[in-house]
Parts: structure tokens; sequence; C-alpha cells
């Protein structure tokens, strides 16, 4: 391989670090590959172990600096390695050849000798060689070297370092060696077989404790004062059982003080003025710093080990006690009694129960004095006068009023006598009776004033205040013997009267106290209640009366205010009827006075009645006029629906009484009625004749429109007459057959007037002023012509002179329409020029004058049809 390799070489660890040349080593890309990448081999660099055990050497290779999937070339331990220069390489006893781990850049390098001999001893060697995987690396050549050595006694490792246990703190130790997996040593703990609590279980060193493997065994238990010194083995067993070495610790136990007490010095009893020396002794770990001192639970001054009293005080007795405080913690001794003998002081007399005290009761007299040794003999005495008596108590069973009064004691001991400060007993007893009497009269009215008083006996103490009972239920208090109130029927009743003080009551016998009033809660009660319906009947009003004294009364009844003639209890209305519906009193009275109830309000309910239609504003209306059609009744409830209807026909329904004919016209007229309804019945009202006249504007519309239907109605039977007309001339011609229609006239007047003073021309001649006829035949088989009504004569045909007639000329008649023309373009006429008439009426008198001869030809003004 070209280049000359450089050597990576371990720090040496003893004297083998000089005799190994710094030569060869790795060969890295770059500096860069070398930052990122770690050493090739990590494992210790220095072991100890003992003879006969297992040699352990953990070990791991990372071939990083040689590439990603580097191949691992070589890799064996050497015993004594040592720099060829020569070949270039590491040279040695090989013991060794881990496996590597196929397939991926590290693995496990560690080495395992068992059964270790003084020879085994010294330098240790791994050679690493690796080929890197790219042309940007370079070979990788590495040797990791550790120090062996081989002692008689190799210990185990104790975990953690020495330092003091607490007393009552749990506690951890550990035992450990390195580990061997051919050979399966034991480690065993030693000296706290026989403590409570304790475990143990196998352990692995976590990283904190070794940075290498190793087996261990876990040690728990909770140490105690008198752990303290003891020698805690952790033994290393070999798989025979046999003991191959141990490590030991002495445990260092800090505890709290213990075994506190006072010693007193000198020795009890002691009498008052001696010097005394209090001692509090202790054994604590470490020793106590701080000393507390007590008297009968009282905190004293002072904070060391001894105490000296000089000289000593009848108050310095009592039961002492003394805490040690150490780092631990703090103890506290039992109580320890000091004596102090004293002759007898703070004498005083006790009552019990306390004074005051209530006549009857057990009462005891106490002599308590404070006196050592214990006072022997007591006298007493009361009010100064000596009491036979001689013991501390004295028991006063029951207790008298005459009991009472200033009692003193006197104590005795072996060193002296005290007397004490009087003390006064107070005896309570109740009042001696009671009495209630009267100072108002009584029956009283109401609002007058009633006054009583409450008499009573001796008592002691005086009552302060007076209790008063009413019916037997607390009434009121008052300060004095009086009670004063305004007469009222709810404060009458039986009266007692209570005077009491702490030691008991007395009670008076009862007076009757009476309060007359008029009648009271005086109410109307109706059945059924609530509304009735007219007619369902009957219904009863009850007066119903509450109290009244005196209780006698007489009742009256009240319609809207109106007395009625019922002086009775009850009010018996059977239909009811609608006029029954009012609001209804009743009225008690007796000699006090008169109360009348509230008024009740009786609601009867009906159907509607009196139903009315009204027409607004009247029955006869023009067109075009809004008509309100009002619909009155009387109903309770109110209606709830009206229903109109039109000739018979519903026109619609509302809720209220009012209908709206808007713009009425002509067909609006007729027959009009309403329904009421409401919750009881349903009742219609009569017809009312609503007409609706044509207004002044419709009727000259109207007319106007008559007539010219009329006209158009006339033209048409004209033209239609006409046509009639000429059918039947020709029909009569053809027939020759005249027809008399003796019912239609026709006049006949010359469209050419005559001037005044011309002359007339003669018959015959063709004048245009003149009509002249050369006939009048009367129809055939007629007979005689004959006379109607005077000058009328009734003919059947009237010729004209064929000579007279002019063919360029209209007709000669104004309203004898000219016929129609013939196929020759000639007037439709009879084929001879003769008229056919029914009646030719002559002329006045003064018109025959211009009359033309008689004879067969006549003139007439009208010929009647």
């Amino acid at each position: 391989m070209p280049g000359s390799p450089t050597v990576w070489v371990p720090r040496l660890l003893g004297p083998q670090n000089t005799s190994i040349p710094r030569t060869a080593g790795s060969l890295t890309a770059s500096a860069g590959t070398l930052s990122t990448c770690p050493e090739p081999v990590t494992g210790p660099k220095e072991l100890v172990v003992g003879l006969g055990s297992c040699l352990y050497v953990f070990c791991r290779y990372d071939l990083c600096q040689a590439g990603p999937d580097a191949q691992l070339r070589n890799l064996h331990w050497l015993h004594h390695p040592h720099y060829n220069t020569d070949q270039k390489e590491f040279m040695g006893r090989k013991v060794a050849e881990p496996r590597g781990t196929p397939g991926t850049n590290e693995g496990d390098c560690s080495l395992i000798l068992p059964h270790i001999r003084a020879n085994n001893a010294g330098l240790y060697g791994l050679r690493l060689v690796a080929d890197p995987s790219r042309r940007t690396y370079k070979e990788l050549r590495w040797i990791h070297l550790v120090t062996v050595n081989v002692t008689d006694t190799p210990a185990p490792h104790l975990w953690p370092d020495p330092a003091p246990l607490t007393d009552g703190h749990k506690t951890t130790f550990g035992c450990w060696v390195p580990p061997c997996p051919k050979d399966t040593p034991t480690l065993i703990w030693e000296g706290l077989t026989k403590t409570p609590g304790v475990h143990v279980d196998t352990w692995t060193p976590p990283t904190t404790v070794t940075s290498f493997p190793g087996i261990g065994t876990l040690l728990a238990f909770e140490p105690f004062w008198y752990h303290d010194g003891t020698l805690l083995n952790c033994t290393l067993r070999g798989s025979d059982g046999k003991t191959i070495t141990w490590a030991s610790r002495e445990l260092q136990v800090n505890y709290a003080p213990r075994d506190v007490q006072v010693e007193i010095t000198p020795s009890f009893p002691v009498n008052e003025g001696q010097e005394v020396t209090l001692s509090c002794r202790d054994s604590a770990k470490p020793p106590s710093h701080t000393y507390t001192w007590s008297l009968e639970g009282r905190i004293l001054p002072h904070h060391t080990a001894q105490v000296l009293l000089r000289p000593i005080q009848a108050t310095d007795g009592g039961s002492y006690s003394c805490q040690a405080t150490n780092v631990v913690g703090t103890t506290q001794s039992l109580p320890t009694t000091l004596e102090v003998y004293y002759t007898p002081r703070d004498v005083r007399v006790e009552v019990t129960p306390s004074s005051p005290v209530h006549e009857g009761w057990e009462v005891t007299l106490s002599c308590h004095d404070s006196s050592n040794p214990p006072s022997h003999t007591y006298t007493w005495s009361l009010e100064g006068r000596i009491l036979p008596h001689h013991t501390a108590q004295v028991l006063l069973r029951p207790i008298q009023a005459t009991d009472g009064g200033s009692y003193s004691c006197q104590a005795t001991n072996t060193l002296g006598t005290a007397k004490s400060l009087p003390t006064t007993l107070e005896v309570y007893y109740p009042p001696r009776g009671a009495a209630l009497e009267t100072l108002t009269s009584l029956p009283a009215l109401t609002g007058s004033r009633i006054t009583l008083r409450c008499a009573l006996g001796p008592a002691h103490p005086a009552p302060s205040s007076i209790q008063w009972l009413r019916n037997d239920l607390r009434e009121a208090n008052t300060p004095g013997p009086t009670l004063s109130f305004n007469a009222d029927p709810a404060r009458a009743g039986a009266y007692r009267c209570i005077g009491q003080n702490p030691a008991g009551t007395a009670l008076s016998p009862s007076l009757s106290v009476i309060v007359w009033y008029p009648p009271k809660a005086v109410r109307v009660l109706q059945s059924p209640g609530g509304p009735v319906v007219a007619g369902r009947g009957p219904v009863r009003l009850h007066c119903q009366i509450g109290a009244a004294e005196p209780p006698k009364f007489t009742v009256s009844w009240f319609k809207n205010g109106q007395e009625l003639p019922v002086p009775a209890l009850d009010l018996l209305l059977p239909g009811p009827e609608p006029a029954d519906a009012a609001a209804y009193a009743c009225q008690a009275r007796n000699e006090v006075g008169v109360t009348r109830s509230p008024a009740v309000t009786l609601d009867v309910r009906f159907g509607p009645q009196g139903v009315e239609l009204v027409p607004d504003p009247s029955q006869g209306v023009q067109e075009t006029t809004n008509v309100t059609l009002r619909c009155r009744a009387d109903a309770r409830p109110p209606p709830s629906a009206f229903e109109w209807f039109r000739d018979g026909r519903p026109l619609g329904q509302s809720p209220k009484g009012l209908w709206v004919l808007r713009a009425v016209g002509i067909q609006a007229s007729g027959k009009y009625r309403c329904r009421v309804t409401n919750d009881i019945a349903t009742a219609e009202s009569s017809d009312v004749i609503v007409t609706v006249y044509y207004s002044a504007t419709t009727i000259v519309q109207k007319t106007m429109l008559g007539l010219g239907v009329g006209l158009s109605i006339l033209l048409t039977l004209g033209t239609l007459g006409c046509f009639l007309r000429r059918r039947w001339q020709r029909q009569m011609a053809a027939d020759e057959e005249p027809v008399v229609e003796p019912s239609r006239t026709f006049f006949l007047c010359n469209k050419k007037p005559r001037m005044p003073g011309s002359p007339r021309p003669p018959h015959g001649t063709d004048d245009t002023d003149t009509i002249s006829y050369s006939s009048l035949l009367s129809p055939p088989g007629s007979g005689s012509v004959p006379r109607l009504r005077g000058d009328t004569v009734v003919y059947t045909v009237l010729k004209k002179n064929d000579g007279a007639a002019k063919a360029t000329e209209g007709p000669d008649y104004e309203n004898v329409p000219p016929g129609p023309s013939n196929r020759n373009g000639d007037r439709d006429r009879d084929r001879d020029g003769t008229l056919v008439y029914a009646a030719l009426a002559l002329s006045s008198p003064a018109q025959q004058g211009h009359a033309g001869d008689v004879g067969d030809t006549v003139e007439y003004a009208a010929l009647r049809h």
C-alpha cells in the first residue's frame, strides 16, 4: 500500500508506556472526518484482577474513520505487544481473536481470560486493521492498550463512598465486580442479618457508578441508632461457594438525642432557700448542641445542659423537663418532680358549685392552700363565727337561705399556719308566691285600655322582669309588675303572671280577660262557586261569620247595596236569572257593632238575548253608499262569533258585531239578519230589509239607454212593417181579395199644399196639388157603403186615376212610402193603380169644402187602413 501509515497509540499506563513506539496508527480521509468520528476502540486503560479469578476486559470498536461500509481485516488481542519496525506491525502473543459483527461498522471486542495466574499480568493490546470502502478514505490501523495488574486479594467495589447515615432514613448500598461470562461468582452481604426490613436484589451498576460493565448486588435497609459502628461486609464467593475476597465498611449512623432525662442535685426533698442543680443527660450523635427547659409545661429561659437554682423558692418546685437537640432531631425527657418544702401559703376558700348557688342545692366548701408538706389541720368560720368543721372540705346539703354569708378557712402544716381571705357564699331562692289582679273593669270593649298587676312575695335576687302568659302561652315581658294593653279580641284569654329569678319561678292563678267586639271575618260563600249559567240553578249564597263577642248576632243581605228581606245565613237563588247577576254582601250585627262582608259578584252567564240588526245609515240607501250592519245582543260572556245572512244565504263571519257593505249596488237589496254565538247558546235577529235605490246619475243613464233602445226597436219594427206590408199588397193583388185590417189607420196628406186663393183644379185634371180618385169601390159582396162614427166610411179599395200618374214624380202622399221597383223599374203598386185601405175617414167640414165633386170621386184627408 503506498504511503506511510499514521500510527494512533493511546496513552500507556504504567512503565509500559515507554516501551511501545508511537508509529503505526490509522489512516483517515481528512481532519473533518476525525473530528466527527469517535476513537476506533473504547475500553479500560487499566484493570486489577485477583489470582484465580476471571479477567474481563470490556471493549467496543467503531470503523467510522474508515468510512461507511468499511471492511474489518484484522482484530486480535496481543499479550505484551511491541512494535516491529521492520515489519511495521505490532507483535506479541496472540491471546484472542474477537469476531466482529458482519455488515456493521461497530461491534464487540471484549477479552475474557478465566483463572488468572501471576504471569497473566502485563500489557495487553487490541490490534485493529480495517480497509476503507472508498478511495476518499484511508486504511484504518489502531491498537488499544490495557494494563492488567494481578493481586492476591482483589476486593469487590462498594458504592456509594463512605458517608454518615441518618437514623430512620432508608439507605442503599451497592457491591459489584467486573463480569466474567465463564465464571459465576456470588456476592453476599453480611453484618445486617437480624435487621428487619432488609432487602437484597441483583444489581447492574449504572454508568454513574462505573463506565464499564459489572455485576453486583444492591442492599436496601433503614439504619437505626444501634447500627452505628456496625461492620458491613460484601463477600465474593466462587462457584464452589468458597470465599474469594470481601470488602468491608463501618457504618456511621447519626441519630437524634436518646435517653434524655433530668437529674436533680441534691436529691429531693429540699427546703426553701437551698441551692439546687438541674442536669439534662442524653446520648446523641453528633452530640446535642441545644437544650430547652420547661417547668409544668412553661418554657424557662435556660439553654444549657445544667441549670443552677440558688436559692430555691417554693415556686421553683414542680415537674421539670428538658429537651435536647442535635442536627438530626429533638427529644424531650420525661417529667421529673422537684419537691420544695414550705409553710402554707395562698390559702383560699373555693365554693363548688361557684357562688351564687340556689336554695336546695348541694354545696361544697373547699379550703385550698399551697404547702409542702401538705396541711393537716383546717379551721372554718362564717361571718367570724367558728364552725364545727376541721377538714379541708365542708358539705352543705341541702343549702338553706340562712347558709349564705362570708366564709374563711385556716390551714396548718408542720412548718406553720396561714389563713384565707373571706369568701362570700350567696344563696338564691325564688319568689314566695304570686297573685294577679286587674286595675280596670272587665269585660272591656274593643279599643279600651286594660291594666293588670302581678303581686310577688320575697325573693333573692328580686325578679328583674315579669313574664305574662295568655292561655298558657308567652304573651309579654315587663320590667315592672303591671301589664297594660289596648283591648283587642286577639288579646283576650286566661292571663297569668310569672315572677322569675335565677333560683326559680312563682306562677299566679289565672284571670280571664274578656273583650267584646263586633263579628269578625264576615264573608259570602257561593255554592256552586264560579260563574253559573242562567236556569241551571239553584245557587246558594252562605254568610260565613267568624268570632264575635258576645256571640249572638243577626244577619242581613244586600244586593248591589240594597237590603234584601232575607234575615237568614243562606240566600237561595233558584234560577238563577240574568237579573240575579249582582254584587251580594251580608251583614252581621251584635251588641257591640256591625260588620259587613266584602261584596261577592255573582256571575250569571246566558246565551244571546234581544238580538237586533241595525243598518247604518238606514234601511233605504242609494247605490255606492257604505252600509254598516250592526248586530246588537245582550249576552254573558260576550258573543264570540257573529254570522251574517242575506236572503237566507250566509255572507260570512266576524268576531265583532259589525259587517260593512262597501259601495252597495242594486243587487245588495234584500233581507238581512245576523246570528250571534257565545259559550252558552246561539240566537238570530229578525230579518231587516235593506233597499238600494238608483242614484240620479244612474236614472239619467238608464233613461237615455231606454230611449235609445226604444228608438232602435221602433226603427226596426217600422222597417219590418214596411216589408211585411209590401208583401201583403202583392199577395192581395195576386188573390184579388182585399184584406180588411180595421185596427190600423193611415193619414194621407198631399205633399204639395195648395196656395191660398188658388183655384181648385177640376176633377180629373192632372194637378199636383189635387188628389184625384176615379172611384171608391166597396169590397165585392160588401153591399152598400156604411158610415161609422159620423163621417167615417169604411172602404176596401181606393183606386187612383191612372191618367194622373206621372212616372217621373214621387209618391203623392208623404206617409205612404213608395213601393219597391218592379222588374221594369216602376214602383211596386197595383197593376191598376189601386190603393187598398180598410177605412176612409172623411175630413172635417172645413176640409170637405175643399173636396171635389160629389159622386164617384171623393177627396179625403185621412184613410184608415
